[in-house]
């Protein structure tokens, strides 16, 4: 240990310009991991001592329920410290950190050791609030923070009879999951009105709760505990409705407080946790905070996220960098009792303001529930029970605070999505606004931009944009920019595509500036088809072939629709598909020429011929497009596949209509 004292007081001269010197970390859980390993990428030779006041390697909190249930193993539940062979200046210290001096910028540690550095990072995470209640103190109470913990409970649930959880949040719900296990009987304590009554409302929060009763867990909600009855252990708790109920494991899951204490003992400045601007620097010089003890414009974050992104800003301005934390969006997405639960923003107990409104979305056949929250038409909150394939979409629009238009919130309540499908899933349809790196504010646009310019790999668009350089975070979004970048290739059906889209608009164009085919003043010499599209038989076999070939051309565009994997793969290539979309087009306007003589006709059925020529021509063009699209860049091809498809899309709602009032006139009137 004395070598690790003083290999951090020694300095190293193989660094960089800007470089931090020694770098002191106190504290070892996932943000404090990932603040070394973010520095450690960026300069290999940085001189780092991590201190751990646990007697294990590090390890990631957020798995303890996973492992108490048996879910995962001890060895999955440890975070990954950099490799000392290859990191010679790093070490780690199992050694609790007793005070800081900022003046002669130093630690010490319990050995009575001092350890000097040139920047401080403090990731000393939080501890499990302890109610002050009669008889907290005793033998079989527990609270569930640390390994220690889990050890403890996982010895203690294979001999207990009855446990009592209190606190009804993601970590109580998920600890009484695991301790029903082996048929163990549970009680869940919440004090709020409902399950999770910070991130879920009454209605998710009661899908909830049946769903954790039909584990045969109890849940009493509206109360706390008031006392805990024991003489050498416990034997019973009372809660604050004076219900009695027996039992020998009492578990504490009533939230967090942040480790402020040695920050207030140095003179930091400290409030609900360590005060800090958006580097990440407390009041002291040269002194960060990151992670759950930290405090950013008035928020302290008890999500492992936040503190991941705030490790990756401050390794990055801590090696000289630009980057800024201006805070996180507090977004739970979580699969708790194998349910996924999302929620953000406002959600539950918000103010009543004027011009805001709740939207409400409900699936019971799939036990799905979804709730928006607008204010001023802009996304303010969001919450979900069930598999919600738009959340990322919903996520950006809501860190945004993106305007909701009227026709996405009728599609909301009917279908519970705020985009049409295939819109939100997809990050290339996108808004080019879309900020995609919060840590360094850059766009969607702009990495399209550099895209299309070259940039093929991450590598390339971290060095052009500096996106994904800092937190990661927007790592999973870049990819699939690439992805769809690089699905632009040439489609084993462009050729054909093109000419049949090409021979429609010219057919399409030939009926609208040819004059129609002269009706013949004798029937010896009748105009040419004159016998087709002025014969009766023929005017009905023409027309009826019209209809039935739109009517399939509507369903063929269905094909986009499926999702269905083996139904789609059955179905085969969709490039196949919309050819055989544009050829009936080619079939449908040859055969208007039949049907009409390319006249155009009056009122009603000038109107129908109108909107089948657009529809016509504006699916030629979409073809066009799609067929070309391998030649335009990524940005180019997107917005005209949008503006084509949609085109056509508009002026075919129409035609049905026009068609059934036609027909219905013809044959009734």
């Amino acid at each position: 240990m004395a070598t690790n004292a003083n290999k951090s007081e020694t300095t190293v001269g193989l660094y960089q310009p800007n470089t931090a010197g020694r770098i002191v970390v106190v504290g070892s859980g996932p943000a404090g991991v990932r603040f070394v390993n973010e520095v450690l990428k960026r300069r290999p030779n940085a001189q780092i001592t991590v201190f751990n006041n646990e007697p294990f390697q590090p390890y990631n909190r957020v798995q303890l329920s996973a492992l108490l249930a048996g879910d995962v193993r001890l060895e999955d539940v440890f975070l990954k410290l950099p490799d000392e062979t290859k990191h010679k200046y790093f070490s780690h210290i199992i050694c609790k950190v007793e005070s800081i001096d900022t003046d002669n910028k130093s630690i010490l540690d319990a050995k009575g050791n001092t350890h000097y550095y040139d920047k401080l990072i403090l990731a000393t995470g939080s501890r499990a609030h302890t109610p002050n209640l009669n008889g907290v103190n005793n033998k079989g109470v527990y609270t569930f923070r640390n390994l220690k913990d889990t050890e403890s409970l996982y010895a203690r649930v294979s001999s207990a009879r009855h446990i009592v959880v209190a606190g009804g949040g993601l970590l109580g719900i998920e600890a009484a999951r695991a301790l029903s296990r082996d048929n163990t009987d549970v009680t869940l304590i919440q004090q709020g009105s409902h399950l999770m009554n910070r991130q879920l409302d009454s209605y998710a929060a009661a899908l909830l709760t049946e769903k954790i009763e039909a584990l045969g867990i109890r849940v009493i909600v509206n109360t706390g505990l008031s006392t805990i009855h024991s003489d050498d252990r416990v034997k019973a708790v009372t809660t604050r409705k004076k219900e009695y109920i027996e039992c020998d494991t009492v578990l504490l899951c009533a939230g967090i407080s942040p480790n402020i204490e040695m920050a207030r003992a140095a003179h930091i400045k400290v409030n609900k946790g360590i005060v800090v601007n958006d580097q990440l620097e407390t009041s002291a010089n040269d002194v960060y905070a990151i992670g759950e003890c930290s405090e950013h414009n008035g928020k302290t974050y008890g999500l492992v996220s936040p503190g991941y992104e705030q490790a990756a800003i401050a390794a990055d301005v801590v090696c000289g960098g630009q980057a800024y934390y201006s805070g996180s969006v507090p977004i739970s997405r979580l699969k708790i009792v194998n349910e996924t639960v999302c929620s953000m923003g406002e959600v539950t107990d918000y103010p009543d303001r004027p011009r805001q409104k709740e939207i409400v979305f409900k699936n019971d056949k799939e036990n799905i529930y979804r709730k928006i929250v607008l204010h001023k038409n802009r996304l303010i909150g969001a919450t979900g029970f069930g598999d919600w394939a738009e959340v990322r979409r919903i996520e950006e629009a809501y860190k945004q605070k993106r305007l909701i238009f009227p026709w996405q919130e009728w599609l909301f309540a009917f279908t519970g999505r705020l985009w049409f499908q295939g819109e939100s899933n997809r990050v290339s349809q996108w808004p080019a606004s879309s900020i995609i790196c919060q840590c360094n504010n850059i766009s969607h646009g702009e990495i399209v931009a550099a895209i299309d310019n070259g940039s093929n790999s991450m590598q390339v668009i971290g060095d052009k944009t500096s996106a994904g350089t800092v937190c990661g975070s927007c790592k999973p979004l870049l990819e699939q920019l690439l992805g769809d970048s690089g699905q632009r290739t040439k489609e084993t059906t462009w050729v054909p595509v093109l000419v049949s889209s090409s021979l429609a608009v010219l057919l399409a164009t030939f009926i609208v500036l040819m004059p129609g085919i002269a009706v013949s003043e004798t029937v010896q010499a009748p105009a040419l088809l004159e016998n087709i599209w002025n014969d009766k038989f023929w005017k009905q076999f023409t027309g009826f072939s019209l209809l039935a070939m739109s009517v399939l051309g509507l369903l063929m565009s269905l094909r986009k629709r499926i999702k269905n994997k083996n139904l789609s793969k059955t179905l085969g290539d969709f490039a196949y598909w919309r050819l055989l979309h544009v050829v009936l087009g080619v079939f449908c306007i040859a055969t208007l020429v039949l049907h009409t003589g390319m006249h155009l006709g009056q009122n009603l059925n000038q109107m129908l011929m109108i909107n089948f020529l657009l529809v016509i021509l504006l699916g030629a063009f979409t073809g066009a497009v799609f067929s070309l699209s391998h030649q335009l860049s990524a940005n180019a091809a997107l917005k005209l596949k949008q503006f084509w498809s949609w085109a056509h899309i508009v002026v075919t709602w129409p035609l049905p209509i026009l068609l059934s009032v036609h027909i219905l006139t013809v044959y009734y009137y």
